[in-house]
């Protein structure tokens, strides 16, 4: 090493900084190797290159392919021409020359080309050139690398200024740490100073830490990071009186830096929106409470006075059929007490639904499944109904699948639903019309389907369908009664067994309603022909 020309190099440093050392370091080495000129090239990419520092003067030379210097260089880094002739592409830069030496750069920074000249070829005999080259390669270096970090530093100061959240990082190897502004702030450190020890970072954090009002939480999550220094903490809540943080909290570790990163993040509307929601959300369920009570109560009431209403309804029957045995009566008198025992049924049964639904909702009483022949059942209770339609002309008719599924179900609560369906199927069909009953599997699920030719469902009714004593606006065409509890114990009931009832209805058209087995409560058995009864 030219160690004379390395002090040169040295002094330079000592007092000239930034963008003015570069030219300076250049005119240094234009004078120890008594050339012309100097010329540093950048390679951006593979297809363009252009002048980083040209010494003494800027030609102005414009952006060129990087293979014209490449080959000078060609498979060696050092090269030197004693007769040069630059090509067109290099005349801007290199034409005034007749010599050149120079040095290939390839760090992973900075990739690119050395150019010393002479515009008159001259002996270098005991000039270590190479040598020389290589001493000032490794300057440019060094100066483009402190540039970059500086412009990258203002760049991520300038950045980091302009966020909100506080963002500090520790560096456990030499007890430094870089902060925001928001960081200063935020932990009460020294204004101005972003370069702060790691020990003056550390107590600002305690400090803030120890005014959290949730402590229990934020010292758990504290003892996390003591028992396992490499955790990564997310979404670690700091609450205070007048306002919340959210803290991530990242290991940083490498061979130049091993810490730790911090990010504050202001969440305080984000919270007080939780807090307010949480309140509303104590305040319904304390409501919803309340509500339940008084429904416990009203259903209790209503249970009491409809067992209350038994006896002196069942007395008012006897008192009838007694008169009708105590002697004859007119006509009038006959019509009379006939309504009088047709309002005592009618109260009857509206009294044993209510204590029948009652009981079924305020009892989580598991049914008692077992396997049934769908075919069979449907065959009995349909029959059931033969009078009834025969009384209005209704075709009742039953189709069921030629497979006969096997049924896994509470028989007595199937029964009670099918029982609702087509006793309102009936019900609300004017005379000489049609209700069907299917039985088929669609999609893996058995449908046990009534359809009925009845006026329809208007949109008006579908939300008031299954809830308890709801009038809709369709009547029974024969003046039969309807309680207004059977379609809610039907859907009670059809939950209860596993199953679910869908509806389908068209204003005019009819109305079929489905109950749906799931795959795993049925299977089928092999039957010789599909069953269809009609009347």
């Amino acid at each position: 090493m030219d160690w004379s020309l390395f002090n040169r190099f040295q002094e330079v440093a000592s007092h000239e900084i930034g963008p003015r050392l570069l030219p300076a370091l250049a005119e240094v080495i234009v004078d120890y190797l008594q050339a012309d000129g100097c010329c540093i090239v950048q390679e951006r990419d593979e297809s363009m290159a252009a002048p980083l520092l040209e010494y003494p003067t800027a030609s102005g030379a414009i952006l060129f392919d990087p293979e014209q210097l490449g080959s000078l260089t060609q498979e060696k880094p050092f090269f030197f021409q004693d007769h040069f002739t630059a090509r067109r592409p290099l005349r801007p830069l290199l034409g005034k020359f007749g010599q050149i030496a120079g040095l290939r750069l390839d760090n992973y920074s900075l990739k690119g080309w050395i150019v010393i000249g002479w515009c008159t070829p001259r002996s270098l005999d005991g000039i270590p050139l190479e040598a020389s080259l290589q001493l000032f390669a490794d300057k440019v270096l060094v100066n483009y690398l402190s540039l970059q970090r500086i412009a990258l530093e203002q760049q991520y100061r300038f950045l980091f200024a302009t966020v909100p959240q506080a963002i500090v990082r520790i560096n456990e190897n030499d007890n430094t740490s870089w902060v925001n502004q928001a960081a200063l702030d935020l932990l009460q450190l020294e204004p101005d100073n972003l370069y702060p020890s790691a020990a003056e970072v550390s107590q600002g954090m305690m400090r803030l830490r120890s005014e959290a009002i949730n402590q229990q939480e934020v010292n758990r999550r504290a003892g996390e990071l003591i028992q396992n220094p490499n955790a990564e903490i997310s979404n670690w809540l700091w609450a205070f009186p007048d306002r919340a943080l959210s803290v991530l909290s990242r290991p940083i570790r490498s061979p130049y830096f091993n810490g730790r990163i911090w990010l504050f993040n202001d969440v305080s509307e984000l919270y007080r929106s939780n807090q307010q929601l949480a309140d509303q959300q104590n305040e319904l369920l304390s409501k919803n409470d309340q509500l339940q009570a008084a429904n416990r109560e009203i259903e209790s009431l209503i249970s009491v006075i409809a067992h209350d209403l038994k006896s002196p309804l069942a007395t008012l029957s006897f008192v009838l059929n007694f008169i009708t045995m105590s002697g004859e009566l007119n006509e009038q008198q006959l019509e009379n007490v006939q309504y009088g025992q047709k309002t005592v049924t009618k109260g009857m049964n509206l009294i044993e639904s209510i204590v029948y639904y009652n009981r079924l909702i305020s009892r989580d009483e598991d049914v008692q499944l077992m396997e049934v022949e769908l075919n069979d059942l449907l065959a009995i209770v349909v029959d059931g109904f033969r009078g009834a339609a025969m009384q209005k002309n209704i075709e009742l008719a039953l189709n069921t699948t030629a497979s006969s599924p096997i049924l896994r179900t509470d028989p007595e609560s199937l029964v009670r639903v099918l029982d609702n369906l087509i006793s309102n199927a009936l019900k609300f069909s004017d005379f000489g019309k049609k209700v069907q009953i299917d039985a088929y599997v669609h999609h893996e699920s058995l449908i046990v389907s009534v359809q009925d030719q009845g006026p329809g469902i208007s949109p008006e009714d579908r939300p008031k369908l299954f809830k308890r004593f709801q009038r809709l606006t369709a009547q029974p065409t024969n003046n039969e009664n309807s309680s207004g509890l059977g379609l809610s114990i039907v859907k009670a009931l059809t939950e209860k067994i596993g199953a679910q009832i869908a509806v389908e209805s068209e204003l005019g058209q009819g109305t079929t309603f489905q109950i749906v087995f799931p795959a795993h409560l049925f299977n089928l058995s092999p039957a010789p022909e599909s069953a269809e009864r009609q009347t």
